[in-house]
C-alpha cells in the first residue's frame, strides 16, 4: 500500500513537471510580461483618452459628463490647436529632414576604424544620453541674444544678431536646431552599424567598374542601407510628435504660441486649465495623425528598402 501512494505520488508529481515545464516553454508565456506592460501602459491609456475625449471631465468642479464630439468641434475652431498643431507638423518634417542626411554625412566619414574615428564616434553620441534639461540649459546660454556664442559667430560673417528663443519669427527654428542636434549622434551610430555590414566585394565591382565616389554612394551604398531609414525616419517622426522637455525648459510655447508643439499643449490644456476632455481630443488627433504618418512612411519606404 505504501509502494502504491509513493507510485502515485511520483506520477503526480512528474504530471505536474510537464506540464509546468510545457507552461515555462510556451511562447505565449514568454511574450506575457511585454504584453502585460503593453496593455497597462499603452493600450489602457489610449482606451480611457479616447472615452475621455467624449466628456467634458474637470476634476476641480467635479464635473464629468457625456458631451459627444463637442470637444473635438471646440479643438478644431480653436486658433491657438491649430497653431499649435502646424507648428508640431512644421517640427517633425524639419527635424526629420535635417538630422537624418546630416547623420548620414557624419557616419560616412566615420566609417573607419581608428582611435580618433572610434573617441569622435563616442563624442558625438553624448549628447543623446545626456537629458534634455541639460540640453536646453547648454543650448539657452548659447542663444542668449547678447552674450551667446551663436550670435557672436553671426557678427564673426557680418550677419546681424537673432533673439532666438525671444523671438516668434526664431523660436521654433531654435527648437528644430537643438532637438536635430541631440539625435544626430544616435542616428549616426545606427547608420554607421548598416555601412559596416555592407559586403565588401560590392565596393571591389564597384572600383572594378570605375564607378566614381557618388555613383558608388547612389548605386551601392545608399541601397545597402535602405532599411535603416524606415527605422529612423519613423522613430524620428514619434520622437518628434512626442517632444516635451525642450517646450517646457526652453520656451514654454511662447512667444505668442510660436514654439507650442502638440504634448505641450495638452500637457497646459489638461493639467494647468483643467480642460481634460479637450486635452484628450487633441491627444487622440495627435494619435491618429501619428499612426497615419507611420503607416504611409512604412507603406512608401518598405517599396524602397533592400533587405537583401
Amino acid at each position: 500500500m505504501k509502494q502504491c501512494a509513493c507510485s502515485e505520488g511520483d506520477s503526480v508529481r512528474n504530471y505536474l513537471r510537464r506540464v509546468g515545464s510545457a507552461v515555462l516553454r510556451s511562447p505565449y508565456t514568454l511574450i506575457l510580461p511585454a504584453f502585460a506592460l503593453c496593455l497597462t501602459f499603452s493600450v489602457v491609456p489610449a482606451a480611457l483618452s479616447i472615452r475621455d475625449s467624449f466628456r467634458s471631465v474637470d476634476y476641480v468642479a467635479g464635473i464629468d459628463k457625456f458631451v459627444g464630439a463637442a470637444n473635438y468641434a471646440s479643438i478644431f475652431t480653436d486658433e491657438v490647436f491649430l497653431e499649435v498643431f502646424k507648428n508640431t507638423v512644421v517640427f517633425m518634417f524639419c527635424t526629420v529632414a535635417l538630422s537624418i542626411p546630416l547623420a548620414v554625412a557624419v557616419a560616412l566619414f566615420l566609417n573607419e576604424d581608428r582611435f580618433m574615428n572610434n573617441l569622435t564616434q563616442s563624442v558625438i553620441f553624448t549628447p543623446h544620453i545626456v537629458s534634455f534639461v541639460a540640453v536646453a540649459t547648454l543650448w539657452m546660454f548659447m542663444m542668449d541674444p547678447r552674450y551667446g556664442i551663436l550670435n557672436h559667430a553671426l557678427g564673426l560673417f557680418g550677419l546681424p544678431p537673432l533673439r532666438w528663443l525671444m523671438d516668434s519669427s526664431t523660436s521654433l527654428l531654435s527648437l528644430i536646431i537643438v532637438a536635430s542636434w541631440k539625435t544626430i549622434g544616435f542616428n549616426s551610430l545606427i547608420v554607421i552599424a548598416a555601412l559596416q555590414k555592407i559586403p565588401p566585394e560590392l565596393y571591389e565591382a564597384a572600383r572594378l567598374d570605375r564607378s566614381s565616389p557618388l555613383g558608388t554612394f547612389f548605386r551601392v551604398t545608399l541601397p545597402m542601407i535602405s532599411p535603416v531609414f524606415v527605422f529612423l525616419v519613423t522613430t524620428s517622426v514619434i520622437g518628434a510628435f512626442s517632444t516635451f522637455d525642450l517646450v517646457k525648459f526652453m520656451t514654454e510655447g511662447g512667444p505668442r504660441n510660436s514654439s507650442s508643439l502638440m504634448v505641450y499643449w495638452i500637457y497646459r490644456t489638461g493639467f494647468l486649465h483643467f480642460q481634460i476632455g479637450r486635452a484628450m481630443a487633441g491627444a487622440v488627433v495627435l494619435m491618429l495623425f501619428l499612426a497615419a504618418v507611420s503607416a504611409l512612411n512604412f507603406a512608401l519606404m518598405n517599396k524602397r528598402a533592400h533587405y537583401q
